[in-house]
């Protein structure tokens, strides 16, 4: 054990009676946790109900969706795939599927290669809505791909920067099973979930609804969740239980072994948990997402896992290497992530902060040299298929400020609040509350500056132009503010006159308001991407006509 954690101190009842409480403070029906070291499972868990209308306590046998987590699943069968032969992470993805049909425009000098993949640094899009209501877990990868050909353009150039992506996941399965020679499930379970004794551990939902599958919830009314039927299934849909998630998390904490099997090689586990591939990796920033592995800072020291939320559930699992220690968390109500903070909070409550940063090099004067990098920044990655206007919204939303004052760099706001920007060597700089670098400063064509993070990638832009965007928002939306007040008093004037001809006209303009105050509720409220005919896509549609009809009918009246 680690000099920074006690197992000795932990009092085994004493967690569960705190877990159960927070299980019933955060309205989550139940849970299974873990906690590992190296050479065994500590503690296991099963605690509530997976079935809260029967009143079915969740066991060890319980099936619970891990979401997300499928993709570490994911990457460890890419990596496995390369350690026999099949695949070369590095080769370009046209190689690799040659009958995959996407668009690259610097695919001559920098093309898309299955890491960027891994990485989420493709460039690729997300899933656009209607692959959803076209498609689920029984639909052929080759016709995801075929329904996903917008999804299938790179923004900027493969390797440049981070942004989640889930529909890069799937393409790296579809990839994976063109190299293989079985399907991807069939290479999964043969060669990383039977040797980890994961018997129960299956992808598609279909075959997860048995009598030991928990229920999934939202809300605090426990709301009932169908496990969803998606075509992403092979990045968001294993479902497993608490005992053999642990196996899956001492394997990795055990760089890949097994009760003495190598599963996977320290060196595949090694690149698994290092982001290789993106401007801020390249410029210095240690850890990050690296394949199917996001690094992350638990109390001063760094750990490893994933986080995963899907039809009705909530996961996630982390390990630290230098602390030999890891956990598992997972429950069945998708809207309790205070839950699974205040639950890892308990199982590491053993765990001592480090007596220093040891990474950081350099004083606060000799920030002083590096004021060429403050100034307005916006983002350069986004969702495309929240269009050009979520685009243009998403930009005045999430646009940092970096500042100088008296020797110390800070991350602001246009509305005034800061956060100290702590210089750890040349342009990499840290939160004052973690050990290592988290950001990186680039300089592009142009003497412009980047600011690249763990979540975001961002462009510097002057200020005089990030103070106009925000003020001629705030203008547009104190105008349309006013414009909405005039037009009701305008409308009660008429009503009190009783002049209903010039009232009709009037009411008009208004109705057409509502309508479109309509359309964006039906999207924010009422669409189920899942469906093709959703009650909210209708009523969209319905608004929509309504409003262009409301809108010309007073030209012509």
């Amino acid at each position: 054990m680690s000099r920074y954690y006690n197992a000795q101190k932990l009092e085994i009842k004493e967690i569960e009676s705190q877990i159960l409480n927070i299980l019933k403070e955060h309205n989550v029906p139940g849970a299974g946790v873990a906690l590992i070291s190296k050479d065994s499972v500590i503690w296991t868990g099963a605690l509530g109900q997976r079935d809260v209308k029967n009143n079915i306590p969740v066991t060890n046998n319980t099936l619970f969706g891990i979401g997300s987590i499928s993709k570490t699943f994911l990457g460890a069968a890419t990596m496995l795939a390369q350690e026999k032969g099949k695949l070369d992470i590095n080769d370009p993805i046209e190689k690799l599927a040659p009958s995959l049909e996407y668009r690259n425009q610097w695919n001559n000098t920098n093309p898309i290669r299955l890491v960027h993949l891994l990485e989420h640094t493709s460039g690729f899009d997300e899933a656009h809505f209607h692959l959803f209501a076209q498609a689920n877990s029984s639909t052929p990868f080759s016709e995801v791909m075929r329904m996903s050909k917008k999804s299938l353009e790179t923004r900027w150039e493969p390797g440049k920067y981070f942004e989640y992506n889930t529909f890069g996941y799937i393409t790296a399965a579809y990839i994976l099973e063109q190299n293989i020679d079985s399907s991807f499930e069939g290479f999964v379970k043969q060669n990383i979930l039977l040797p980890l004794e994961m018997n129960e551990a299956t992808f598609y939902p279909r075959h997860s609804i048995t009598s030991n599958f928990s229920k999934g919830y939202t809300g605090t009314n426990f709301e009932e969740i169908p496990f969803s039927d998606l075509p992403q299934w092979p990045a968001g849909a294993l479902t497993t239980t608490i005992v053999d998630i642990s196996n899956f998390v001492s394997m990795l904490l055990n760089n890949g072994q097994f009760k003495g099997k190598q599963i996977l090689s320290p060196p595949s586990i090694k690149r698994m948990e290092t982001p290789e591939t993106s401007l801020q990796a390249q410029a210095g920033v240690k850890y990050g997402y690296g394949k199917g592995i996001w690094g992350k800072i638990e109390k001063g020291h760094l750990f490893y896992g994933h986080s995963g939320r899907y039809g009705g559930f909530l996961s996630e699992f982390g390990y630290s290497r230098d602390l030999d220690i890891g956990y598992a968390i997972l429950i069945n109500n998708d809207n309790s992530g205070n839950a699974i903070k205040a639950i890892k909070s308990v199982l590491l409550s053993s765990v001592e902060k480090p007596l220093n940063n040891a990474e950081i090099q350099s004083s606060e004067n000799t920030i002083n040299q590096f004021r060429e990098i403050t100034g307005f920044y916006q983002p350069i990655t986004s969702i495309t298929q929240l269009g050009q206007i979520g685009y243009f919204l998403y930009r005045l939303i999430d646009m940092p400020i970096i500042k100088e004052e008296n020797g110390q760099i800070y991350q602001s706001s246009i509305l005034g609040d800061k956060q100290i920007l702590q210089h750890v060597r040349d342009f990499l700089f840290t939160n004052p509350r973690e050990p290592l670098a988290t950001s990186a400063f680039v300089e592009v064509q142009g003497g412009n500056w980047q600011w690249l993070t763990n979540d975001a990638s961002y462009k510097q832009i002057p200020m005089w132009w990030g103070y106009t965007q925000f003020y001629l928002a705030l203008i547009c939306i104190l105008l349309i503010i006013t414009g909405f007040i005039s037009l009701l008093f305008w409308i009660s004037i008429g009503l009190i006159r009783k002049k209903r001809a010039n009232l009709k006209l009037q009411l008009l303009p208004f109705f057409a308001l509502c309508s479109l105050i309509g359309m964006i509720v039906s999207i924010v409220l009422f669409y189920d991407p899942e469906k093709m005919y959703s009650l909210g896509a209708i009523l969209f549609f319905a608004f929509g006509w309504l409003f262009f009809a409301l809108s010309i009918i007073p030209r012509f009246v």
